[in-house]
């Protein structure tokens, strides 16, 4: 038996499934074979009995009609069509007659009896009515003519009795059938409630060994999907696809266990790193702003801006006023530059800083470098790191058209877009590996290219150098819009 049990677990979920379904099947079968059995017994019963009564009846009606054509026939008045309807209603009774010929074998003896009367009956009838038909005198045709009422009045009086005594049989019959009936009832009740017992037996075993491992490896997948991998393995037993499947599983929840332990872990260890990344970061920032601020202390303000002013009064009064111009805008630069500690300027200074610059550079370069602007004037108040865009334009300058005999390019383009302001600077110079830095020794290393873009880090943007050797360089500065003032 255990045996037996362990094989019936390891069968394939398939083969269970065919197994129960089969067993449904043949209960149902079951049910419905000895029920149509017993409609058929039923019926062929009823059917017996109904045949018995309607040969009986139909004899009579067709004798009763013979009797009622044989007074037309008689009548003073005859019509032409009555001895034709006479003779035709004698052949309907023969054929019905037919079916009342006594059998022994299966009539009771007193339905016999009265059959074998009426056979004899009959044939006397016919015998007396073919002479009848043959007489042409009319005295005769009345005395033969009461002499078979006399007959037919008999052959009716015997089939009234076998009527009854088929009726009296047949109620007996009905009771016998309605005995068997009830018996063959309780029977099928019986039947019906042991097929229900099985298919609820089926349905137990069904639920038991497919429904309810599925419903675990359900809530299972449920746990796992919640977020919560230290629930206890499924117990199934078997090696069925099922018994296979909860293996897996737990083979499966627990490697994702082990891998959340081990990301844990590396987690820990990343947050860790981080604290200290962000800790150098800070660092760093110190470091700039202290490398920002000594360049700005390098140069006594106060000292340049009179120097300046009085050059640019001497230049008044000599009536000089290109280079008053170029003197104001120079002090303005520096006065930009030096005189104020904000790291976070409005664009629109910044652009106002390097339209001073670009008037400087263009009177120093004539029509060798020309340089364009273009900016919405609705981000002049977008907040900026101080000092991003003089250092490059004066970077393309200095290292990509320095050596340009004409036909330069420097331009200048601010634009928003879905992902902020993009600010982008490029120039048709010579070029140069994006790689490697452009340095110079005249150029000072705290408003270079990587000082610019430490600066714009620092405050959540990001910039981009694009440049080939021959073609030209671009730099994008990306920043996000999110101060105005």
């Amino acid at each position: 038996m255990r045996q037996l049990y362990q094989k019936w677990l390891d069968l394939s979920i398939k083969i269970k499934i065919v197994l129960l379904m089969s067993a449904v099947i043949m209960n149902m079968w079951v049910v419905v074979a000895i029920v149509t059995v017993q409609l058929d017994t039923f019926t062929q019963k009823s059917k017996g009995i109904m045949n018995e009564y309607q040969e009986i009846t139909g004899f009579m009606e067709a004798f009763s009609a013979e009797n009622i054509c044989l007074e037309g026939y008689m009548r003073p008045v005859a019509s032409s069509t009555a001895l034709e309807s006479y003779q035709s209603a004698i052949l309907k009774t023969d054929i019905l007659f037919t079916n009342l010929m006594p059998d022994l074998s299966c009539d009771k003896r007193d339905l016999f009896v009265l059959k074998q009367a009426i056979d004899n009956a009959m044939v006397y009838y016919r015998d007396s009515q073919q002479r009848f038909l043959a007489l042409e005198d009319s005295s005769q045709l009345i005395e033969h003519y009461l002499s078979l009422k006399t007959q037919a009045a008999y052959i009716d009086g015997y089939t009234r009795q076998l009527l009854d005594r088929r009726m009296a049989y047949g109620g007996e019959q009905w009771k016998e059938i309605e005995t068997a009936n009830t018996c063959a009832m309780n029977r099928f009740l019986i039947l019906f409630f042991l097929s229900l017992l099985i298919l609820i037996l089926i349905c137990l075993i069904f639920n038991h060994y497919i429904v309810r491992p599925l419903n675990r490896l359900s809530q299972a997948t449920d746990t796992i999907s919640a977020g919560c991998y230290d629930a206890p393995p499924i117990q199934l037993k078997g090696n069925d696809e099922l018994g296979r499947t909860a293996h897996s599983f737990n083979l499966m929840q627990a490697e994702i266990r082990r891998t959340i332990q081990a990301l844990e872990k590396q987690s820990e260890i990343e947050r860790k790193l981080l604290e200290k990344e962000v800790e150098t970061a800070q660092m760093q920032r110190k470091l700039q702003e202290g490398r920002f601020a000594q360049l700005q202390s390098q140069i006594n303000p106060h000292f340049l801006f009179n120097i300046l002013n009085t050059i640019a009064a001497m230049a008044r009064e000599e009536n000089a006023p290109l280079s008053e111009d170029l003197i104001v805008r120079l002090s303005n630069f520096f006065r930009y530059s030096l005189s104020s500690d904000e790291k976070l300027v409005p664009l629109g200074r910044e652009i106002k800083l390097l339209q001073d610059y670009i008037e400087l550079q263009e009177t120093r370069y004539g029509e060798r470098i020309r340089m364009e602007i273009r900016f919405d004037p609705e981000l002049k108040h977008m907040i900026v790191p101080k000092f991003i865009l003089q250092p490059l334009v004066e970077n393309s300058i200095v290292h990509g058209l320095k050596e340009c005999r004409s036909g330069g390019l420097i331009r200048v383009r601010v634009f928003s877009g879905r992902k902020g302001t993009t600010i982008l600077v490029s120039d048709n110079g010579c070029g140069f590996v994006p790689c490697k830095e452009p340095t110079s020794s005249g150029q000072r290393r705290s408003v270079g290219l990587i000082n610019i873009i430490e600066r714009v880090e620092l405050v959540g943007g990001k910039v981009s150098v694009f440049s080939r050797l021959g073609i030209g360089t671009a730099i994008k500065i990306q920043l996000k819009e999110e101060d105005r003032i």
